[in-house]
């Protein structure tokens, strides 16, 4: 829900309205931005994607504390 300080679109504003318009303020001013919904392809190629994140989130929260720790260190550098 958006939060208001006096009337719409004058003072200031910030939030979302049904998740499709958002107010905000920014060095430039207030802004009102429209949200597009995103549009779910569901094809095949993006479903087995998501299988694979998804397997692999699930083979990362098998690992240990330790395993997981190993790996980030490994993955910072």
């Amino acid at each position: 829900m958006a939060k208001l300080n006096g009337p719409l679109l004058s003072v200031n504003a910030h939030g979302s309205i049904a998740k499709r318009i958002t107010y905000s303020k920014r060095y430039t001013g207030n802004q009102v931005r429209f949200q597009r919904a995103n549009k779910d392809a569901n094809s095949s190629l993006q479903q087995t994607e998501r299988a694979l994140f998804l397997d692999a989130r699930d083979h990362w929260l098998l690992l240990t504390d330790e395993e997981q720790e190993q790996w980030s260190d490994y993955n910072k550098g």
